[in-house]
């Protein structure tokens, strides 16, 4: 079967008659920008309201304004579909980058635990084997309770703490491949997703009806130059080759979609839309998530609060992705920024499985004596109060 690149889909569209190239350049509008001349054209195309119920009058002198009003809604629409695409294609790029760092992660902990605490692989293995079904939590509660009754020793104490720190890691990578198998697929069905009849209507200005007979007319045109452009490029001997596979007719259409989805992704430039409150708020918990500071089911709902559409009840549709795309965005410069050496993940994981000491104790708060006096900033709150609740009883 022969092989469709980006520069058939190309020339095959720029060879089309002005009408037909608009309608493919529509329907393909995430991966072709409109030219001007087609904006011209379908501002000159749209029927005029004043002969609605009459014969359109033969010359339709556009206007400038028809045009800014098709152009503004094209640049909408293609805005929109990039970004709808650009959001899994964010969450792909952040998730490989997670596994990448877990997988470090592991093999620099199995070298610890075989290396520097002699724990042997036997026992290694059953807590891997069990890692998806042990309550690691509990687990955790109930050595530390040992440690504080002194049952475990130090060296013991951190000998389990990295057995279940273990099991975490485990745990954590087989969420994210979860995650990235739904964000591939997710990325995938973005960017096959032609656009909708009734968008291109919307873009154009024209009626939903009239527009049936010419997208069929407009793809027959492209896929019969497709054929041809590929007849040329490949030559004779594969068109002439056993009749079973002349029998195989390929599906153009779906092999353009094919080619284009695998095209770069279109990055924006996206504003912070008010996530976690606040921005330094937002990078804090980014941090805390590459870090793994988060519980583990506190460290799957951030992941869904951060990388959901956002559509709300002002904006709509238009700016739903632009939330996830700069926290995506944020999380993908922190890990690169992240020390992924040895040297630091060990000394990671040697701080986070260390037994506690008593100088890590919180120090308790100290009292603060109670004269029963009401200072001066009090005093006007309460007068303050007071005068308000007097002016509501007279109103």
């Amino acid at each position: 079967m022969p092989t469709l690149a980006y520069n058939h889909i190309e020339s095959s569209l720029n060879e089309l008659p002005i009408q037909n190239r608009t309608m493919l350049r529509l329907l393909l509008l995430q991966y072709f920008p409109l030219a001007q001349e087609e904006i011209e054209f379908m501002a000159a195309d749209q029927p005029d309201s004043r002969f609605m119920s009459g014969e359109q009058p033969k010359e339709n002198l556009f206007s400038k304004e028809a045009i800014v009003n098709v152009s503004n809604r094209a640049s909408q629409y293609q805005t929109y579909l990039r970004q709808k695409r650009e959001r899994p294609g964010l969450q792909v790029e952040c998730l490989e980058q997670l596994m990448a760092y877990t997988a470090k992660e592991l093999k620099v902990l199995e070298q610890l635990m075989t290396e520097e605490f002699a724990i042997d692989r036997h026992t290694q293995d059953d807590y891997k084997t069990q890692a998806m079904t042990a309550l690691v939590k509990q687990n955790l509660r109930k050595l530390s309770r040992a440690f504080e009754e002194g049952e475990v020793s130090d060296e013991d104490y951190q000998k389990k703490r990295l057995l279940l720190e273990y099991q975490l890691l485990l745990r954590r990578q087989q969420r994210q491949r979860r995650q990235l198998m739904a964000a591939k697929q997710d990325f995938q069905l973005s960017g096959k997703s032609p656009l909708k009849d009734h968008e291109i209507a919307h873009i154009w200005g024209i009626p939903l009806g009239s527009l049936a007979a010419r997208k069929v007319k407009a793809l027959h045109l492209y896929l019969t130059s497709i054929q041809k452009c590929l007849h040329n490029t490949n030559g004779h001997s594969e068109a002439s080759g056993s009749p079973e596979a002349s029998e195989v007719r390929p599906d153009f259409w779906q092999q353009t979609l094919q080619t284009l989805s695998t095209r770069p992704l279109e990055r924006s430039v996206v504003a912070y839309g008010g996530q976690e409150r606040t921005e330094e708020q937002l990078m804090e918990k980014l941090e805390a998530f590459v870090m793994r500071k988060f519980p583990e089911e506190e460290e799957t709902k951030f992941w869904a609060s951060i990388s959901k559409i956002h559509d709300s009840e002002h904006a709509g549709m238009w700016t739903s992705h632009e939330r996830a795309i700069y926290s995506l965005q944020r999380l993908s410069a922190i890990l690169n920024e992240v020390d992924q050496s040895d040297e630091a993940i060990a000394e990671d994981l040697q701080n986070r499985t260390a037994p506690p000491t008593s100088a890590e104790q919180l120090p308790e708060p100290e009292e603060t004596e109670d004269t029963g006096e009401l200072n001066e900033e009090t005093i006007g709150i309460l007068q303050k109060l007071v005068g308000e609740l007097d002016d509501k009883r007279r109103t």
